[in-house]
């Protein structure tokens, strides 16, 4: 069994390995490297009244249109292509957003229970990367991979 309340990192952990944010006011924020990319994670809570309910906040640079001057034009249209349809194909609960850099964002939420174990927390990290991991895998193909950065 754990000391009572230790602190590691961001966390305040309790005697039964349970995460919390180590200070109520301030939620830990992480990243995840997966496939090149990086996941962005904040941790935070839902309702003020209610302790045990969280939500982890996701982003995550899942890609970039390809430049006119780096590739050809029917790999460019194939990549339009794929912007365009590639958000209704995604979970609804999924937003996609194309910012003026011609990067691709994605940013989801996932519910989580406060506090939560480590086990649970990366459970919840990897369920997410598993399900997304297919568009990515389209976004490969016709080279719109991007290399994230923590921001």
């Amino acid at each position: 069994m754990l000391p009572q309340n230790l602190k590691l990192g961001p966390f305040k952990v309790d005697h039964h390995g349970m995460l919390s944010p180590a200070t109520p006011d301030s939620f830990p924020r992480f990243g995840v490297r997966w496939r090149g990319r990086v996941l962005s994670s904040a941790m935070r809570q839902t309702n003020a009244e209610d302790a045990a309910s969280g939500v982890l906040d996701l982003t995550i640079r899942i890609g970039r249109l390809p430049s006119t001057t780096n590739t050809s034009g029917a790999q460019r249209e194939a990549a339009l292509i794929l912007a365009k349809t590639l958000p209704q194909l995604m979970p609804a609960r999924w937003r996609w957003q194309l910012r003026a850099d011609h990067s691709i964002f994605l940013d989801a939420q996932v519910l989580i229970a406060l506090p939560v174990s480590a086990v649970g927390l990366v459970t919840e990290l990897a369920t997410f990367l598993l399900e997304l991991d297919p568009y990515l895998q389209e976004l490969d193909a016709l080279g719109m991979a991007h290399i994230g950065v923590l921001h």
